[in-house]
């Protein structure tokens, strides 16, 4: 929902909550942690408020969700080998 709201248009966490009905601190909170994956950006911020869009990597992943399969690589720099969650896709969002 989040991410089908942010590929249409950038949007702050109040318009994405608007409107998917998620409660406000849920799509917060969601937003702190597509940014630190790198799925989403902040394109504006004037103090409190931020404005985000999708990022390429989040536009891979949201097509990986419509197709229903997918295979997700996260790599950190604290990780000497990779951490690995599939579900026999062809399509592979590698953060």
């Amino acid at each position: 929902m989040i991410l089908e709201e942010l590929y249409k248009a950038p949007r702050n966490p109040g318009d994405v909550a608007g409107k998917t009905g998620l409660p406000r601190y849920e799509v917060l909170a969601s937003f702190h942690v597509l940014e630190a994956l790198g799925f989403i950006t902040t394109i504006y911020s004037r103090g409190t408020h931020r404005v985000y869009r999708l990022t390429r990597l989040g536009e891979k992943l949201l097509e990986a969700l419509r197709l229903g399969s997918f295979e997700i690589i996260i790599r950190t720099e604290h990780q000497t080998g990779e951490s690995m969650a599939t579900n026999n896709s062809p399509v592979a969002v590698e953060a």
